[in-house]
């Protein structure tokens, strides 16, 4: 069975044009209402950069699905760019963390019709 994830909206402050550009090849679109009804999709989310180290995100209506925080992180001598993913939920909020020498960039939250929390 294929996997039904979605990784929506991030915001890519400092790295610019480039990782701008990469992330809305894959990563485009929100989700409209009539998609989070007939998909279950989880609704009404939010998620924020919390600190250099750390993303959180949050949705109000998990709708049968479930969704975990994103935390693009960026090395500082190397530059090199890699995501880290909180834990599915279905409440209360997720966290991201960067992990080493990383430091956060930009926040996301990925989203999944099916219920991965635990």
């Amino acid at each position: 069975m294929p996997k039904s994830n979605s990784i929506r909206r991030f915001s890519a402050p400092a790295l610019g044009v480039l990782l701008g550009g990469v992330l809305s090849l894959g990563l485009g679109a929100t989700a409209s209402a009539s998609e989070s009804g007939a998909t279950a999709r989880p609704s009404d989310c939010s998620y924020r950069v919390s600190n250099n180290w750390q993303t959180e995100a949050y949705c109000n209506s998990h709708n049968g699905g479930s969704y975990r925080a994103v935390a693009v992180c960026t090395e500082a001598e190397s530059g090199k760019v890699q995501h880290f993913f909180g834990n599915w939920k279905q409440s209360g909020p997720s966290f991201a963390y960067c992990n080493g020498a990383y430091r956060t960039t930009s926040a996301g939250i990925e989203t999944s019709v099916s219920n991965h929390a635990s």
